[in-house]
């Protein structure tokens, strides 16, 4: 809903003397999604399946005005595990972003907080694909960014990214404690040069630094424990070019790349304690240096019946597994449009996720590929009123393994958005 108000009291005109419209936010929505899987936890071989419900409320509240707009959206995920309730979850997630816009320069502010399900986001980029567990994660996130005109073809932007991920380990399950917290903060600078109005270039330097670290639970055995914890720093500097080229009105290429060097810093160590006395410590230090490529490519073209997106890329990635991935990726999204009610759409993606040294807290491979390909199609009963059937089939492989689990996911999806339109002045 939106509803527009023109500041004309005279206490506001005594503030602003040119007050401007601002349009304000206010659009709930509510959604139920209904999900059946033969293969939840992506074993090789699953011993059951699952129906799961999925119960969304959200609410977008902001405003927006002539050079500046602000967007918050409310988000809670009521999951429910068919004859599983051990695994229930309730996600809470709460999105924020602002912008501003002046003559020469523009400045952005998201931020994010998430209470959310590892059995939901341990296949994602950050992800170590085990799904055996039902883990809390827990995601704060802030990325200001200023980007100021130069001259009308030239321009910068200075950014910057902090992440923060924790896990709500038990200590009953032992699984649990393979799951690292770690930060990321990022530093960044982009000159970008408009070559044409269809065609520019842009360099980045980047500078990130990542830590984790974690306690295993003690080992007990005739009296003796033995407590073994470990932590890990990493500093990474990355250098890119990039282009972004529009063919047409249609159709855009976006195409990066450049190198990066890693210097990272492992430490483990080991307390042997008998009757709670302690016997004996040990600590042991690694360093090491590593260098890599990154790259990103994309196509977007939009045509009168849809469109089609294609993205891949290789990037150094934060991860939950005792350090960071090497990941490489690729996507495709792709719609078709029937008619004003019928649309269908193709999703499908690609991801190789490797480790690139000895991970703090890791002492096996976890190397692992994941593929998907989900098609679906979707009503839009009124313009209130949305309903998608979706199936998805996964497949995920673990290089230490060699054998592949394949999951096959069903879904029926209905969402509810209220179209209100009022005007209040």
């Amino acid at each position: 809903m939106k509803i527009k108000t023109e500041l004309t009291l005279p206490a506001m005109l005594m503030v602003c003397a040119n007050c401007q419209a601002i349009d304000w936010l206010f659009d709930p929505s509510f959604g139920v999604k209904e999900r059946y899987t033969d293969n939840l936890r992506m074993q090789i071989k699953p011993n059951r399946d699952n129906f799961i419900t999925t119960i969304s409320p959200g609410i977008l509240l902001g405003y927006i005005g002539e050079n500046h707009e602000l967007k918050t959206n409310f988000h809670w995920n009521e999951i429910i595990y068919h004859d599983e309730s051990e695994l229930d979850f309730s996600e809470k997630i709460a999105d924020f972003n602002h912008q501003f816009t002046a003559e020469r320069f523009k400045t952005g502010l998201s931020a994010r907080y998430a209470e959310e399900s590892s059995i939901n986001t341990q296949l994602d980029l950050d992800g170590n694909g085990n799904l055996q567990l039902q883990i809390p994660k827990t995601t704060q996130s802030i990325s200001p960014n200023l980007t100021y005109s130069l001259t009308e073809r030239d321009s910068v932007q200075l950014a910057y990214s902090y992440l923060d991920v924790a896990y709500q380990r038990d200590p009953q399950k032992n699984a649990s404690q393979f799951y690292s917290d770690y930060t990321n903060g990022q530093v960044s600078a982009m000159l970008t040069h408009g070559v044409s109005s269809r065609f520019s270039v842009n360099f980045t330097g980047s500078f990130a630094r990542f830590s984790t670290s974690g306690e295993y639970p003690p080992v007990v055995s005739n009296g003796t424990s033995i407590v073994t914890a470990y932590s890990q720093e990493s500093d990474t500097f990355t250098y890119q070019a990039g282009l972004k080229y529009a063919y047409d009105e249609r159709t855009l290429f976006t195409l990066s790349g450049g190198i990066r060097n890693t210097d990272s810093t492992s430490v483990t160590s080991q307390t042997v304690q008998f009757l709670d006395f302690p016997v004996s410590s040990t600590v042991a230090e690694q360093t090491s240096s590593a260098s890599g490529n990154v790259f990103s490519a994309g196509i977007n073209r939009k045509y009168d019946w849809g469109s089609i997106d294609i993205n891949a890329g290789q990037q150094l990635t934060p991860a939950s597994t005792g350090g960071q991935r090497d990941t490489t990726s690729v996507s495709l999204n792709a719609r078709y449009q029937f008619d004003e009610r019928w649309s269908s759409g193709l999703e499908a993606s690609y991801l190789q996720s490797d480790r690139t040294l000895a991970q703090a807290g890791n002492f096996f491979s976890n190397n692992r590929t994941y593929m998907t390909f989900t098609p679906n199609i979707r009503w839009r009963w009124t313009e209130d009123i949305d309903l998608r059937l979706s199936y998805s089939y996964r497949q995920q492989e673990y290089s230490s393994v060699g054998q592949a689990a394949v999951g096959n996911d069903v879904f029926l999806q209905f969402s509810y958005q209220p179209q209100i339109n009022r005007q209040v002045k």
